[in-house]
């Protein structure tokens, strides 16, 4: 009875349609029927499904299914249940599959499957929690297991019944809940039982904390903890229990509906999300309201009528997982601003004196704290039609005024009546627009070229002319009035007029002027708001493309502020304050709030749960209860400026790193040790020099919000602001170290402070490393120091060469001229005796001057490079050895080998060559007295062989005259050649002479 009454006091509500975001395998889903669901500590989305692992990261999905040739790869594709534990590895628990244990950081899969002994006792596998000990508990078809890790291994640790000494009783283990303080509690069809766990020994026992009647057997109850309020839930299916401080004995029932499945899930307002029968069941906690969930599209419909999982994520986004329709979330963030409407074009919308809302449709709308009840035909008279109600207003009384073409229509709520009032002005009918009934018991209207004022109370109507010229156009020449105390403001299509009631007379008029800054923006004004500090000086005036304006009325100057200032559109429909010195704006691109303070812009659009981009002017309203009411195109909005909070800027992950636009995945000869997700330095070859990172921020509210900004410091001078494109690429980065930082934050808000970074590497190429460059200068240096050697070498041996020339000319030549000049001068002084033989002399002079020319010739051969070729040497000594030995009786035998024509000789080594060659035979021509003389010239092993041999008398080396020089020249002129000269002759048999040396 005490649990009848408690149920009596939980009060139904009428449904709510909420939107939904859908997921299907349109979107890269594996698969519809979801199983299961969970958010890691990363912040990514993981699915089960019946047909593989989902991973989401708030753009895309990525997909992990069983590859028999992959051992790598998941053990199935049929999930059953999700969970990560203290060490960020997610547990994959499967139907007839075992355990899967995957590691997020390398990127792989651990298997676990049933074993007879020590292992898993199902391979159908239901739940996986981890207790405060760091200790895996595994609830399957047939039981409870154990696991434990040691030294990274899972061992199973086998445990019995510490009252009868058997193995645990699959029929006692139903659900399984470790809470905050490590207690656990396992609940079946009837019992919640608290597990005692006996480490050292092994043994468990159960003791029984609640006992509950199921309405439909063998269901397994839930337990769920509320760690905030410090209590437990249970859901029995039908009931929903609630344990006050964890205590059993204080058991409440907080609600009763028709389940149909325990999986259920808490959101960030304390409410309950169940599957009921055939739909979706929602408890508030804090007052036991239970009202039903519908989805506002057929697509998320279908889903919430075969919800198979709930989840609540850490940004409370609710995640529902259907049987086969995918997924769908919904996101609180937009609940902010309430929805209603939807399908209606709502143009205008007045209060009435009950605080319901009365819309240009005539229904009304009775808005409460958590839901806003529409009321059809609250304006229910034959004489106003719903469709013909482009202006109506309220006066103080509470009567509703209707425009008609060339009348007024009154509707009195009390009465239900409506009694027309015609306007006497004829000179050209129209319908009155806009209206609006001031604080005294007038309605003020435009009607075609005139502001009128009807007195309803006395019943006469009063007209004013505009102070402008009148042009007659195709709308009407008033577009908006306002009450400003004793001011009426009217917006007009050709200026801005202000009428003083007092005085009833236009008192101002502002238009625009090009040439004035100060002048009112646009000439259209559709809305005006007073100023909330100072609302006796400044008015605020949205304009028809002008943006916001601000009129000073004591000077009569205007301040502007448009998109150029952060403002969503320059078409303001309607402005509202707040309590918090704001301004909302309704325009063509969404609201905007304006902070007067600090003159800084926020905006809001269709994905923040606006029922459309485009607002209507008239349609805007602040309550006598404080909420915001703004109607567009697609119905209207009603929220709490307070509740509208800027959200926090999330954290960024990386989720991927890519060379050359190819991903790069971790392993060997990988520039990642680790997933994109967990790594914090890359190391890069210069080659690798095209990289991109791909990042995210894993939060799920207002889609299409997350803004990004990014830089590489040791590069970017400044911030990139990428807007919604979530990576980034780098081309040619030099060599060094560089830092790539990243946030995040929704659009028009905060930066996130702390920053997502990973510090690169850029490897130096050998050939930009400081011992490239040192051995670069090393090399250089010598090779400018060789130069400088071989150029100073160069001009020694070319002043050895003057100065050897010189001593050649001095030794060869100076004493035969000498010689010649003494003979010269002896043929001068006897040219007049007649006595004198002038024969021998003049003899002698021209054998001088034939062996200076002989000479000459020598020394010209010697230093000419055309002679390098040893077929011009061989030429020169063949002719040499020619002119020696044709005058005298010795046959000259000469004989050249083929192979030494190819090779060249220097011009110093040819002068040593020669000399010695020359030396060798003018001693056979001298000494030898010979027949005949044999000349050989060949090579072996890359060496030069002269052979000089004759059949002359031949001598003893032993005795060779002192002081000689021929043979210790030869000698000299052979070490200078580094070669070798070998002189064999003996007395009677003739002489031979052998030379050998390199030619370089």
């Amino acid at each position: 009875m005490w649990a009848v009454l408690l149920v009596a006091n939980v009060s139904a509500q009428a449904p709510i349609p909420l939107h939904f975001e859908s997921f299907t395998i349109d979107n890269g889903l594996s698969q519809g029927f979801i199983t299961s669901i969970l958010q890691d500590k990363q912040g990514f989305m993981w699915f089960g499904t019946n047909d593989g692992l989902n991973r989401y990261d708030g753009y895309s999905f990525t997909v992990f299914r069983h590859d028999p040739l992959n051992l790598n790869s998941p053990a199935g594709d049929d999930i059953s249940c999700l969970f990560e534990d203290s060490h960020q590895r997610l547990w994959i628990g499967f139907r007839g599959k075992g355990i899967d244990i995957y590691d997020p950081m390398l990127n792989s899969f651990r298997h676990i499957r049933r074993a007879s002994t020590r292992g898993l006792q199902s391979d159908f596998v239901l739940n996986i929690t981890e207790d405060k000990s760091g200790n895996y508990w595994i609830r399957s078809r047939e039981g409870l297991d154990y696991l434990e890790f040691r030294k990274d291994f899972p061992v199973f640790v086998p445990f019995k019944s510490a009252i009868n000494s058997t193995p645990q009783n699959r029929s006692e283990i139903g659900s399984l809940l470790i809470d905050s303080r490590n207690r656990k509690f396992i609940t079946n069809n009837t019992t919640v039982n608290e597990l005692f766990f006996n480490e050292s020994l092994r043994t468990y026992k159960l003791v029984e904390r609640f006992r509950f009647t199921p309405k439909i057997p063998f269901f397994t109850g839930t337990l769920m903890e509320d760690t905030l309020n410090h209590c437990l839930y249970l859901n029995s299916s039908t009931l929903i229990w609630k344990f006050p401080d964890y205590n059993f004995g204080n058991a409440r029932i907080i609600a009763s509906y028709e389940g149909q499945d325990v999986r259920w899930t808490m959101d960030k307002s304390h409410n309950l999300w169940l599957m009921g029968k055939g739909s979706i069941k929602q408890v508030n906690i804090r007052n036991k309201g239970l009202r039903e969930i519908i989805a506002d599209e057929p697509e998320s419909m279908r889903a919430l009528q075969t919800a198979t999982v709930f989840y609540t994520d850490r940004t409370g986004v609710v995640w529902i997982g259907s049987g086969g329709y995918g997924l769908i979330k919904y996101d609180p963030a937009t609940v902010g601003f309430h929805h209603i409407l939807r399908g209606y074009n709502v143009y205008q919308v007045v209060e009435d004196k009950e605080g319901k809302i009365v819309t240009n449709n005539l229904n009304a709308l009775r808005i409460t704290e958590d839901s806003a009840q529409n009321i059809p035909h609250f304006i229910n008279a034959p004489a106003v039609s719903d469709k013909f109600n482009m202006s109506f207003t309220k006066d103080t009384a509470g009567n509703f005024w209707f425009a008609r073409n060339g009348s007024l229509l009154q509707y009195k709520p009390a009465t239900h009546s409506v009694q027309r009032f015609k306007v006497p002005f004829t000179d050209h009918t129209t319908a009155p627009f806009p209206l609006l009934g001031d604080k005294t018991n007038n309605i003020w209207m435009g009607y075609n070229r005139y502001l009128v004022k009807y007195d309803w109370v006395n019943n006469f109507f009063l007209k004013y002319d505009y102070p402008t010229k009148f042009v007659q156009y195709d709308y009407d020449f008033l577009q908006s009035i306002y009450q400003d105390e004793d001011l009426i403001w009217l917006g007009s299509i050709n200026g801005l007029f202000c009428f003083d009631t007092k005085q009833e007379k236009m008192i101002h008029t502002y238009l625009n002027d090009e040439k004035d800054n100060n002048s009112i923006s646009n000439n259209i004004a559709l809305s005006f708001c007073a100023d909330v500090e100072q609302p006796e000086r400044y008015l605020w005036i949205g304009t028809k493309g002008g943006g916001l304006n601000r009129l000073d009325k004591l000077t009569g100057k205007f301040i502007h502020f448009s998109t150029a200032q952060g403002l969503a559109n320059n078409v303001i429909y309607g402005i509202l304050p707040d309590y918090e010195g704001n301004l909302w704006l309704s325009t063509n691109k969404g609201l905007s709030v304006f902070n007067i303070g600090s003159k800084h812009f926020r905006n809001f659009d269709v994905s923040d749960g606006l029922q459309s981009n485009e607002f209507n002017r008239y349609a805007y309203l602040r309550t006598s209860e404080g909420n915001m009411i703004f109607g567009g195109l697609n119905g209207l909005n009603y929220f709490r400026s307070d509740e509208v909070r800027p959200l926090d800027p999330p954290e960024v992950v990386f989720t991927d790193f890519r060379l050359f636009n190819h991903s790069v995945k971790p392993g060997h000869n990988s520039p990642l040790a680790k997933s994109i997700e967990y790594t914090h330095y890359i190391p890069l070859y210069y080659e690798q020099n095209v990289i991109t990172f791909q990042f995210t921020a894993p939060d799920y509210r207002k889609k299409g919000n997350m803004r990004y900004r990014y830089r590489m410091e040791g590069f970017d001078k400044g911030w990139t602001y990428s807007g919604a494109a979530h990576e980034a690429t780098y081309t040619n980065l030099d060599p060094g170290t560089y830092k790539f930082i990243v946030q995040a934050s929704f659009e028009n808000g905060a930066w996130n402070i702390k920053s997502s970074s990973i510090e690169l590497f850029i490897i130096t190429p050998w050939y930009q490393t400081w011992w490239f460059y040192l051995s670069i200068t090393v090399v250089i240096s010598g090779a400018v120091y060789g130069l400088y050697r071989f150029r100073l070498y160069q001009l020694k041996k070319l002043e050895a060469l003057r100065n050897r020339i010189a001593a050649d000319l001095h030794d060869e030549v100076g004493s035969s001229i000498s010689t010649i000049a003494i003979y010269s001068k002896i043929m001068q002084e006897q040219m007049d005796s007649l006595d004198f033989d002038k024969a021998p002399l003049l003899k002698k002079i021209n054998d001088f001057a034939m062996e200076i020319m002989g000479s000459m010739n020598e020394i010209v051969w010697s230093i000419n490079t055309k002679n390098d070729a040893f077929e011009d040497i061989i030429a020169h000594m063949r002719e040499h050895a020619f002119q020696l030995f044709s005058t005298r009786s010795c046959q000259m035998h000469f004989n050249v080998d083929d192979n030494i024509l190819r090779l060249k000789i220097s011009m110093e080594r040819r002068r040593e060559f020669y000399l010695i060659y020359k030396e060798a035979l003018n001693n056979i021509a001298k000494y030898a007295d010979a027949q005949n003389v044999w000349i050989s010239f060949s090579t072996s092993h890359k060496r030069i062989i002269l052979e000089i041999r004759d059949d002359g008398k031949g001598f003893d080396p032993a005795n060779v005259r002192k002081g000689g020089n021929g043979l210790t020249n030869m000698r000299q002129r052979a070490a200078v050649l580094h070669g070798s000269l070998s002189v064999i002759s003996n007395v009677g048999s003739g002489t031979e002479i052998i030379l050998s040396f390199h030619p370089s």
